[in-house]
């Protein structure tokens, strides 16, 4: 009898375990599909929300912004913070390019911290290697001790006299062979800011496996990774890319298979979903970025935009005055709803949008929405 009421029990559980799956997968697909039919009607979502909440029954995902200035004189992030500060919890002011040696390279952003203290929204200092490119030379030496240990004491200074929250690690192209002492920078950072209390956040590539040669993605262990930082920021965008072929700026697919990853190792507590506030406008073999709050007009120019059911998101295709083709993809309030549906499936800690200033309102109302 006892052997037999085991065997129950085991039955049992494995139908409850299968219900769940079953449950869990239809209702992703039933949330798509609304989503996608919400698309073609243009009417709001009647999907679905994947909601984990705490005890009080409300939503808690954190809301990074990336604040950035692509030219003297650019108020579109300001603008976008003031506006907005209600939905966001943090922002990452890229403001500060890292050389070689480990010194600093810093734009004024007093102006933004004030405004971020006033709203009541951490401020981190974003510390990066873009140069008009990508500088890997600069984010190798950096991480030598001699320069890397430069760079956490510049950084330490930097946040006491400005008064930031902590930082955001953007070092991006980072070669493979560097793995080890990227880390090593993140540990000393780690143990240089934790008696203050300062945040140590990083954001690292999208990657669905670990590749270790990539010249990409090689040099970010994501165990490691997650171990050290307070935050992981996976920079879930440019699936495909302005120097690449047409498609899909971060397709829903590809975006779980990330999560699936990442969460294998990242504590779902410590993991932010990148969220593109921009598409790409592609024609002759080359791509320009097109703003989140300017691509509904060119799509309505052009007769509207089409919904691809495979990837969950929008594009169209058009041809300009001279004839030439074009192929946009973009991300819009449909895509971002299934985003953020996936991110309260996952239970992940929230999202970052790259950047303030492209989106418009309709990207914070539906933030509001879900979280």
């Amino acid at each position: 009898m006892k052997n037999e009421a085991n065997k129950s029990c085991i039955v049992v559980l494995y139908a409850i375990l299968f219900l769940f799956i079953f449950t869990t997968c239809t209702f992703n697909q039933l949330s798509r599909t609304a989503v996608a039919a919400d698309f073609r009607l243009g009417i709001g979502s009647s999907a679905g929300n994947f909601a984990y909440s705490n005890q009080d029954g409300k939503l808690n995902r954190k809301v990074v912004g990336f604040y950035a200035q692509d030219y003297p004189g650019d108020m579109l992030a300001y603008d976008s913070l003031a506006c907005s500060h209600a939905d966001i919890d943090t922002i990452a002011v890229f403001n500060c390019r890292v050389d070689g040696t480990g010194n600093l390279i810093n734009q004024s952003t007093n102006h933004v911290v004030d405004l971020a203290k006033r709203e009541n929204v951490k401020a981190l200092l974003l510390v990066h290697n873009f140069n008009n490119y990508i500088d890997k030379d600069a984010a190798h030496k950096v991480l030598l001790e001699e320069n890397r240990n430069n760079l956490e004491e510049n950084l330490l200074y930097t946040i006491r006299q400005n008064g930031f929250d902590g930082v955001n690690i953007d070092l991006e192209g980072v070669p493979p062979g560097d793995r080890e002492n990227y880390i090593k920078l993140l540990t000393e950072l780690k143990e240089l800011f934790s008696p203050h209390g300062y945040l140590l956040t990083v954001s690292i590539p999208a990657e669905t496996r670990d590749n270790p040669k990539s010249d990409w993605s090689g040099a970010y262990e994501y165990s490691a990774i997650g171990e050290i930082a307070d935050l992981v920021i996976l920079m879930t965008y440019d699936e495909h890319w302005s120097g690449g072929e047409p498609g899909p700026v971060a397709s829903l697919p590809w975006v779980q298979q990330v999560l699936d990853y990442a969460l294998e190792t990242i504590p779902k507590e410590k993991t932010l979903m990148g969220i593109a506030a921009y598409g790409y406008d592609w024609s002759a073999g080359k791509g320009h970025v097109i703003f989140w709050n300017g691509v509904n007009s060119l799509a309505d120019k052009y007769g509207g935009a089409k919904w691809n059911d495979k990837f969950s998101s929008p594009f169209f295709t058009y041809y300009d005055e001279k004839g030439y083709k074009h192929e946009v993809w973009f991300e819009n309030k449909y895509s971002l709803r299934l985003k953020l549906d996936l991110a309260n499936c996952y239970n992940i800690a929230g999202i970052a949008v790259w950047r303030l200033g492209f989106e418009d309102s309709s990207f914070w109302q539906t933030v509001s929405e879900k979280f």
